[in-house]
């Protein structure tokens, strides 16, 4: 008899119970989903005194459902005016719009804000598609594969963007003229097309990442105690990085403007200007690239540089993380890095 009802009690115990709370957090701190986490606030008391006590996060905003479009002969005259005409200003609506959205803001900061002590945050904003926002194809009629990463204090730092019109597996593609005319061409300049669609790389980039940190303003305000904050997207097209110097940069320049122009006021909440930049491009019309075994056409390294920031020796980091396409534009970086023969131009403050 007493040996059943010990039983009965050991199947009615909880053994999760017995784990001391830095046990607990350290589970917790391996979920490090802040979703899941917002969910096990819930399940207890205990639970619900831990989790707010989590220091890293990763949040992954949901894509929202595109809003159909009807199809008729007057959408040939739109998407005609859109092309030629309204093109350029399309993905920096479009940008506004998924990174700094009311509904994904709300939705952001209604998780954050059950975690006190985080000082580190990788946030993952919805993908919806190429640099035009339109199934990968960018202006031109060019399909272009594009990866940036950029370094933000109180403005712009550095930024790298790694570009192509193909990448393929090597001895994928097929043995065409268009290799004989790679190799014939491969000592030309950029045709005015190709630097056309550089520089809607280039802008395009620097908007996209001086929207992801006019998005960070609202969350470094809540979480003042944040010392490392990536920024990505869901098909890591893009990423922001900011450690605990220019987060602290960026912080001090809010308080700033507060300062000057008023509490009432909310001016540092505006979209991040950015500042008068240095260019300098790289272009190889074929770069092969043995370590991940794949082969880039139209391959462009441009890098950025604000011309009034000091730069200390190597401080940008130009390395693209991740297996596959992306250890390949990670190699491919590290060969662009080796081209002596660049463009240099510079970009006034816009």
């Amino acid at each position: 008899m007493n040996l059943s009802h010990a039983l009965a009690l050991a199947e009615e115990s909880d053994h999760f119970d017995r784990l001391p709370d830095e046990v607990v957090l350290l589970i917790f701190h391996s979920i490090g989903d802040a979703r899941s986490l917002f969910r096990c606030l819930c399940v207890c008391k205990r639970f619900s005194c831990l989790v707010p006590r989590v220091r890293s996060l990763h949040l992954s905003l949901p894509r929202r459902k595109p809003i159909s479009r009807p199809t008729s002969l007057f959408n040939c005259f739109t998407l005609f005016f859109s092309k030629f005409i309204s093109k350029p200003l399309k993905h920096l609506c479009r940008i506004k719009s998924t990174s700094s959205s009311t509904s994904d803001s709300n939705s952001l900061n209604r998780v954050l804000r059950n975690f006190r002590e985080i000082d580190s945050v990788h946030i993952k904003l919805p993908f919806y598609g190429g640099i035009d926002q339109c199934g990968g194809v960018a202006a031109d009629g060019f399909d272009s594969l594009v990866k940036w990463k950029a370094e933000f204090g109180r403005d712009l730092k550095s930024c790298v963007i790694m570009g192509a019109t193909s990448l393929q597996r090597i001895g994928e593609e097929q043995e065409t003229k268009q290799v004989q005319e790679d190799e014939q061409v491969e000592l030309e300049l950029l045709t005015d097309r190709e630097l056309r669609l550089r520089v809607v790389w280039i802008i395009s980039s620097l908007i996209s990442a001086s929207a992801r940190h006019h998005f960070l303003k609202q969350i470094l305000s809540d979480h003042p105690m944040l010392r490392s904050v990536v920024v990505s997207d869901g098909n890591n097209q893009g990423k922001l990085c900011m450690g605990k110097e220019q987060l602290v940069e960026m912080k001090d320049s809010m308080e700033e403007s507060l300062m000057v122009v008023g509490s009432n006021s909310q001016t540092w909440l505006e979209r991040t200007p950015v500042p008068e930049l240095s260019i300098k491009m790289s272009h190889v019309r074929v770069l092969e690239l043995p370590e991940t075994g794949y082969k880039m056409r139209g391959a462009t390294l441009v890098e950025v540089r604000a011309v009034s920031g000091e730069m200390k020796g190597n401080e940008g980091d130009s390395s693209f993380d991740g297996e596959g396409e992306e250890k390949a534009f990670d190699e491919a970086v590290r060969e662009m890095l080796k081209v002596k023969k660049s463009y240099v131009m510079t970009m006034n403050a816009f």
